[in-house]
């Protein structure tokens, strides 16, 4: 700054020289702010400390790091002052035999339907005395954040734990969602108070489980309104809390991002339906919705890298200063309080499953039913499917295999009564070894039948069995989960039908095609005596209504040619390529409804000469 005070100076002397003091009254302020800035620059050199030395507020200065050291040594000495415990202690549980486990377990689940009080659980030590938790009260929803190895899983496991010795499987149940490979929950899985287990191993079985929470939310949201009351709580028997826990929420948040809406509703309804959710994740920050830590009241945070993550949960840096020596120390913080805490494990976690279980046993209590089931078998033999009994004056039905809702597996019914039923797929998906089951199913009903195909030999076509005035009718379904498939007995006399099952009816069904056989065809279609079962390689001369009132479309993978088969969208969106390769992997469209189905394993029908109807 110097050159230029210096060069305002001499244009200075020059104006006055030549008398021109007008512009010499211009100069005059630039010449003052130049030197000005000068010395202001040199005093500033001459107070600027040693860049040699750091200064002692500079981060790598020593004092800088000797406060760092300072701080990190005061943490771990706080955290080595928090006594550990084992969680069988802090429950009180005498823990010496088997027995003395689950008897333990029993008096404390029936002091739990007594007391307000049940679900302050214990889950750790402060440096003081136990830490207790009540989720209900205090969130209703927890978030649970800390780096790889700082004890998450440990945490969520007694957690859990405590609260399956503390309430009974009538009054609380767990649906776990473990993204880690299963290993998180491989112990509490196994509780009488599990309705749900995933994993990552199975993405399918997720998404069956993320479903299931928008149902359970409907059906209590229902069963409120139905009574008039503000929660499910005033109800005379309220229906048991559901804790859904999630581990590595960041994974499934990942690759189930299209589902995220449904954790938002729990979080923003499930206080009032009994619902809560406890998500664990390595990282709270872009991770977990604004939604929904607008609805979580309670911060768990362990070890965490970045003081901003800390500062995220509970509003300070102190998880960050935790040592990487000190798993499971943590601070909690419920919008009014930080509690410093470690949490407790348990000795034998396997011990407290077992005595829950014998507990359950013990006072008489069923074990809640699954929410949800597993998807589809990729192959359904017929020793797997479901039993079937027939009751006469309801509908009619066959059993063909299972049946998918998105969310449970039940017995797939195939109506009879509804007009032909047309089987549309490619060779080696399974047409003719439907026909088959069809046909075996007739068989164990009483049926008779008329078949007609080709076998690898030639064509065959099997005569229906003279019928009198009467023919028995199949009526519809009672139906268990156990046994071989049966179609019981039937009502004899009440529906006058023949049936008539046609495999490879693509030449028969063209309009173009003569011959008697497709001349019989065609006119048995319009007979509303006969129930027609064909199949065919594609839709293009298929014509509904006319034809048919059921559809069995196996799918091919093009959409267009799907759409046009009749296959709604949103089965489409749900169809893996893993079910478009299994073979009898179909959807059922009738009348009002479609569904994924699962065909049971059977013969062809060429292998039907053996059958009696």
């Amino acid at each position: 700054m110097i050159a230029p005070a210096v060069g305002q100076l001499m244009l200075l002397a020059m104006m006055a020289v030549e008398g021109r003091w007008t512009f010499a009254g211009l100069i005059i302020p630039g010449f003052i702010g130049c030197v000005a800035s000068a010395l202001a620059m040199l005093l500033s050199q001459r107070h600027a400390p040693d860049y040699g030395h750091p200064a002692a507020d500079s981060p790598d200065s020593p004092a800088s790091a000797a406060a760092s050291q300072s701080r990190e040594d005061s943490a771990d000495h706080h955290a080595a002052e928090i006594p550990t415990a084992d969680l069988e202690s802090l429950l009180g549980l005498n823990t010496a035999t088997a027995t003395d486990v689950w008897r333990g377990i029993v008096r404390r689940w029936h002091d739990a339907d007594d007391a307000s009080s049940c679900w302050t659980v214990p889950i750790g030590m402060t440096d003081r005395e136990r830490y207790d938790v009540d989720l209900p009260g205090s969130g209703p929803h927890a978030l649970v954040a800390g780096t790889t190895g700082s004890g998450k899983s440990v945490l969520l496991e007694s957690w859990c734990l405590s609260m399956a010795c503390r309430v009974p499987p009538n009054r609380l149940n767990f649906v776990f969602l473990d993204f880690k490979g299963g290993s998180a929950f491989r112990v509490l899985h196994r509780l009488p108070h599990t309705v749900g287990f995933v994993s990552d191993l199975d993405i399918s079985h997720a998404v069956r489980a993320l479903r299931v929470i928008e149902t359970e939310l409907k059906r209590r949201e229902h069963l409120a309104a139905a009574r008039h009351a503000a929660s499910v709580d005033e109800l005379e028997d309220p229906p048991a809390r559901l804790m859904v826990v999630i581990d590595e929420f960041h994974a499934l948040r990942n690759q189930l991002p299209d589902y995220m809406d449904r954790l938002v509703s729990l979080a923003s309804l499930g206080r009032s339906l009994g619902m809560h959710l406890v998500v664990c994740t390595q990282n709270p920050m872009g991770q977990v919705t604004t939604d929904m830590k607008a609805n979580i009241g309670l911060n768990i945070c362990l070890r965490v890298r970045d003081p901003l993550q800390s500062a995220e949960l509970i509003g300070d840096s102190r998880a960050a200063l935790i040592s990487p020596q000190q798993p499971g120390v943590a601070y909690s913080f419920d919008g009014e309080r930080r509690v410093r805490f470690r949490c407790a494990s348990p000795r034998r976690a396997e011990a407290l499953v077992t005595g829950c279980a014998r507990a359950t046993r013990f006072l008489g209590l069923e074990p809640p039913p699954p929410l949800f089931s597993a998807p589809l078998p990729r192959t359904l033999p017929p020793d797997r499917a479901p039993v079937v009994r027939i009751a006469s004056g309801t509908p009619e039905a066959l059993c063909i295999g299972l049946e998918d809702t998105g969310v449970r597996l039940s017995p797939c019914l195939l109506p009879l009564d509804q007009g032909n039923i047309a089987v549309v797929g490619a060779d080696g998906r399974g047409k003719s070894t439907l026909l088959g089951v069809i046909a075996d199913r007739l068989a164990r009903s009483g049926l008779p039948f008329r078949a007609t195909g080709r076998t690898p030999s030639g064509p065959f076509d099997r005569p229906a069995p003279d019928v009198r005035n009467t023919e028995p009718s199949v009526g519809s379904r009672e139906t268990t989960s156990q046994g071989p498939v049966s179609q019981g007995s039937v009502s004899p006399g009440r529906i006058r039908r023949r049936f008539w099952l046609v495999d490879d009816a693509d030449a028969l069904i063209d309009p173009l095609s003569t011959g008697n056989c497709a001349d019989e065809f065609r006119s048995a279609l319009r007979d509303p005596h006969h129930v027609v079962v064909f199949s065919l390689g594609s839709c293009r001369h298929l014509r509904f209504p006319e034809h048919c009132g059921v559809r069995i479309i196996f799918p091919t993978g093009d959409r267009a040619i799907d759409m046009m088969a009749g296959i709604p969208m949103t089965i489409l969106a749900s169809l893996t390529d893993t079910d478009i390769a299994t073979a009898g992997r179909a959807v059922l469209l009738s009348r009002g409804r479609s569904m994924i189905i699962q065909c049971v394993r059977g013969e062809p029908i060429w292998r039907i000469q053996h059958l009696k109807a």
